[in-house]
């Protein structure tokens, strides 16, 4: 008798399931939706079979949370931006290695721009930076 293949995991298509909501996956995973945001912003909430139900569900849609829906929410969009004006440097390397994995060690995700030393270039590079509405810090 052949062997069985092997179970497939399920991938990412995250293009394909982009109309994919929050509400479908609690759906799967047969939990509200508040559970399977709780899920995705505090797991610690949850019991370690909910969230491996919530986690499973996701792994089967490819769901992506939509973070700008939660940053309009919150008030919070959990980006850093940074502007330089070459990574070829590496003390501009360096700095942006470091901001990166601080960024990242407090949850949140750094937006990177590189003028190339041009003023114009560095204009609207902030704009653009700016209009991703990043946090700013509190004082």
């Amino acid at each position: 008798m052949p062997d069985s293949p092997a179970p497939v995991r399920a991938r990412r298509g995250r293009r394909r399931h982009a109309g994919l909501t929050l509400a479908d996956v609690a759906r799967l995973a047969g939990v509200s939706p508040i559970t399977v945001s709780r899920a995705l912003n505090s797991p610690e909430q949850l019991t370690a079979e909910t969230l491996a139900r919530v986690q499973e569900a996701v792994a089967r849609t490819g769901y992506v949370p939509n973070r700008v829906a939660g940053g309009l929410a919150s008030s919070r969009s959990r980006l850093i931006a940074a502007l330089v004006p070459t990574i070829a440097s590496p003390v501009f390397l360096e700095t942006v290695q470091a901001l990166t994995e601080a960024a990242d060690a407090a949850g949140y995700q750094v937006m990177l721009g590189q003028s190339g030393y041009g003023t114009e270039r560095e204009e609207a590079l902030l704009d653009a930076l700016i209009g991703r509405r990043p946090d700013v810090p509190k004082r």
